[in-house]
């Protein structure tokens, strides 16, 4: 019995050390797979520092039993070193996106108050006043002096056809035929009044076209003042005097014509050039030239009934007192430089004293030309007066100077 009761229990002491060894071989499996995988060897040491602390007390091999149990020990505090550093570093990181996600709420607030209308206030820059007045007088001026020389123009071919008309029906002509012709004759009046105006002037007073090349400086400023204004550029007409001055004819811009004498190109300076063209040039935009050329076609055949003296100052009175002052005052703004024309109309009034003989030209249509020319007072008395004439020569210098 005692042989039969030791062999159990020498089977069961065998059992346990190879129970031992089991746990020490697994512990030391646990402590190498902590090289591979912290968190597999924290479960796999924990188990195995468990198994093989137990096998030296149930008579386990102590060698194995110490092995065992130092593996086992070892893969649990390396499972707990790593468990709790892989812990840490995710607490790191998640703390570093929560930091991220602060700063993008705050972004995102300051875009929500911008876009929310507390955007800084930028002033803005004024916008420049543009001043039309002084286009808009001109534009007035142009319509005005088409319905004047419209109406001076109808009332010549009215009394030609009355004229036409009665005599038709005095010779026994129809109704019909005196009221056709009637018609006829006035509208054929009017054309002729209204075209011919211009070049029947420039034949009167002689003058001459001018080429580019032979007044280069002439041509030039007339060009650039064009630009200026928005006129297409006139034919330039000259007139052999020594007396300086200039006139504009024509119905409207793109069939006017300048007309200067020698004088005026070769002894005013540039800038005093430039100052007369610009006056000369406001005459044409304004359809100043269309109501001159209608009142000196209307005036010249009157002149044979009335006397020359006569017609002159009613053409004065058709052209409008004060017609030279006002282009004066426009050409100075045109320049931007008023002692310009102020010079050229003092030098201008010092020479037309000296002066016995003007207009240009021969014939009564010439004659009726004084008060188109930018200086009309030459070969006046020098002691005329000059109270109530703004279109006195002197009295322009003057109002020029004060500018």
């Amino acid at each position: 019995m005692s042989e039969s009761q030791q062999r159990p229990d020498a089977g069961s002491g065998d059992k346990p050390s190879g129970g031992g060894q089991a746990s020490g071989s697994s512990g030391g499996a646990g402590g190498g797979s902590r090289n591979r995988n912290r968190n597999r060897s924290r479960s796999g040491g924990g188990a195995s520092s468990k198994s093989g602390g137990g096998d030296p007390q149930a008579g386990g091999s102590r060698t194995n039993g110490g092995r065992g149990g130092s593996s086992g020990g070892g893969a649990k505090s390396g499972g707990r070193s790593g468990g709790q550093s892989g812990n840490r570093r995710p607490q790191g990181s998640g703390g570093g996106r929560g930091g991220g996600n602060r700063s993008g709420q705050g972004h995102n607030r300051d875009r929500v108050r911008t876009e929310a209308g507390h955007r800084p206030q930028v002033p803005n820059p004024p916008t420049p006043v543009v001043d039309r007045s002084a286009e808009i007088a001109e534009e007035a001026a142009a319509k005005a002096n088409r319905r004047k020389a419209t109406r001076l123009c109808l009332i010549p071919g009215l009394i030609a056809g009355i004229i036409v008309g009665v005599v038709l029906m005095a010779v026994g002509a129809g109704v019909y035929a005196a009221a056709a012709a009637f018609i006829v004759v006035t509208l054929a009046v009017m054309a002729l009044l209204w075209q011919g105006s211009s070049h029947s002037v420039i034949h009167a007073l002689g003058a001459v076209p001018s080429e580019e090349q032979d007044r280069p400086r002439l041509h030039n400023l007339v060009a650039g003042l064009c630009a200026t204004m928005g006129l297409p550029r006139p034919a330039i007409c000259v007139v052999d005097s020594q007396v300086p001055n200039a006139m504009a004819v024509g119905r409207d811009p793109s069939s006017a014509t300048l007309i200067v004498t020698t004088a005026l190109d070769q002894h005013l300076t540039l800038v005093e050039l430039e100052g007369v063209l610009a006056h000369e040039l406001v005459h044409v935009k304004r359809l100043d030239t269309l109501l001159a050329g209608t009142a000196l076609a209307v005036m010249a055949p009157l002149s044979t009934l009335v006397g020359v003296e006569r017609a002159i100052s009613q053409v004065h009175v058709i052209v409008g007192q004060g017609r030279e002052f006002s282009a004066d005052q426009r050409a100075a703004r045109v320049v931007r430089y008023p002692p310009g024309l102020g010079s050229a109309l003092e030098a201008m009034a010092t020479d037309s004293e000296r002066v016995v003989s003007w207009p240009p030209g021969a014939g009564r249509k010439a004659a009726l030309t004084r008060w188109l020319w930018i200086d009309p007072m030459v070969g006046s008395a020098p002691d005329t007066s000059i109270e109530g004439n703004l279109d006195d020569t002197r009295v322009r210098a003057q109002a020029q100077s004060l500018r």
